[in-house]
């Protein structure tokens, strides 16, 4: 008998009193990563700690790196024997599965059997991608009996994600059928989740996998191989029960509600400028995207993989002669966003590389009250006052 539940998910979990195994990921040390309830650490192969979505993330090379846990006795004594439960995860992968790939996220099962598939002989994955070449989310449980194939439950969300972008996924299972939650917002069939085998009455779980020999994080079997995850894995969470919509929202909000990014103190509200090059810097608090915008204009943009506590940019682009805000954003894996300003004076307002003669000028032509660039100092009019900036940088 041979059962392949393959259940494609987005799907993401409250935190309860009552988590069963919880993998942070904000430290390796000595090669490991910690679980911190039952015990279940994880031995790290290659993997390398970056920001991830709260604090710490794993991120994986898609070449070799994974995690696996080494005390699988314990691990089928606690996780294994769960008939019902809720897993939670926040992820963000970063190639896009081809032909036959796939992105494994967690995997249970067994360490070296394939099926006639060509997948995993037993298994509970977590993956990225399925026979062909797309990017929807599967939950996939799979169950070999003498050699006989079946497929009783199977789901995928129904649209693809998108590399590079983070998601949190959460899946309970009850004696009440399955619910899947994609960034805090549950999915139905029809709709955004596609339900290939069974529906949402059944129940299955990790205690359903009859060949528990490996749990890894970043690796599964596929294809008659093992195939392994590029991307960021994070927040690894376990209960032993499934989770109610509000504590579906509150483990969304336990991670999505973290982020800060001020600009340091040490450098002045309103910024004179002449060159087309400015260097800011400043903290910073589980951010993932740095964005930043001047006068208004075009949104630049840079990736934040470090786990410092500060950052610093060098802006580059040109910035507009006079008086113009600059935004700097930090944003985090739920993309919610946290920002600054500053108030960049450009005195170059010929823009020829010089403040001279000509500026001055320009900035006479404009005498009295107007809404114009040569008023530098932001009080609606040209007086004394914006001479006197004009000056203080000359030549």
């Amino acid at each position: 008998m041979f059962t392949f539940t393959c259940i494609a998910l987005s799907i993401l979990v409250g935190r309860g009193d009552i988590a069963t195994s919880y993998w942070s990921f904000d430290e390796i040390e000595n090669g490991v990563s910690e679980e911190s309830i039952m015990g279940l650490d994880a031995q790290v192969h290659g993997a390398e700690l970056q920001q991830g979505a709260l604090h710490g993330g794993l991120f994986f090379d898609g070449e070799d790196d994974y995690a696996a846990i080494e005390s699988m006795g314990l691990a089928a004594k606690t996780i294994g024997s769960l008939a019902e439960g809720t897993i939670s995860t926040w992820f963000r992968f970063d190639h896009s599965p081809e032909s036959m790939d796939i992105e494994t996220i967690f995997y249970l099962g067994a360490m070296q059997d394939f099926s006639s598939y060509g997948t995993s002989a037993n298994c509970y994955e977590l993956e990225i991608g399925h026979f062909s070449a797309q990017r929807r989310l599967y939950w996939t449980n799979i169950s070999t009996q003498e050699e006989t194939t079946a497929i009783p439950l199977c789901w995928s969300t129904t649209d693809h994600l998108q590399v590079g972008q983070w998601y949190h996924i959460v899946s309970t299972t009850s004696s009440m059928g399955t619910h899947i939650y994609l960034n805090n917002v549950e999915l139905f069939d029809p709709g955004n989740c596609t339900w290939q085998f069974g529906d949402e009455t059944m129940r299955r779980f990790l205690g359903d996998v009859l060949q528990q020999e490996a749990v890894w994080f970043g690796k599964g079997l596929w294809n008659n191989e093992e195939q392994f995850f590029e991307g960021v894995i994070d927040e690894f969470t376990i209960w032993n029960r499934a989770l109610t919509p509000e504590e579906v929202t509150a483990e969304y909000e336990r991670v999505a509600s973290v982020g800060a990014l001020s600009i340091h103190e040490d450098i002045p509200y309103e910024i004179q400028i002449t060159a087309d090059s400015l260097v800011l810097h400043g903290a910073l608090d589980n951010i993932v995207k740095i964005k930043w915008q001047i006068a208004g204009g075009a949104w630049n943009s840079q990736p934040n993989i470090s786990l410092e506590s500060i950052w610093d940019l060098t802006i580059g682009e040109p910035v507009p002669a006079g008086r113009h805000e600059i935004r700097v954003v930090g944003q985090n894996a739920a993309n919610r966003t946290f920002a600054d300003t500053r108030i960049l004076i450009q005195l170059d307002l010929n823009a020829d590389g010089t403040i001279d003669v000509h500026d001055l000028l320009l900035m006479i032509g404009a005498w009295g009250e107007c809404d114009c660039i040569e008023d530098l100092t932001g009080d609606g009019r040209v007086s004394i006052a914006d001479i006197l900036l004009l000056i203080s940088a000359w030549g």
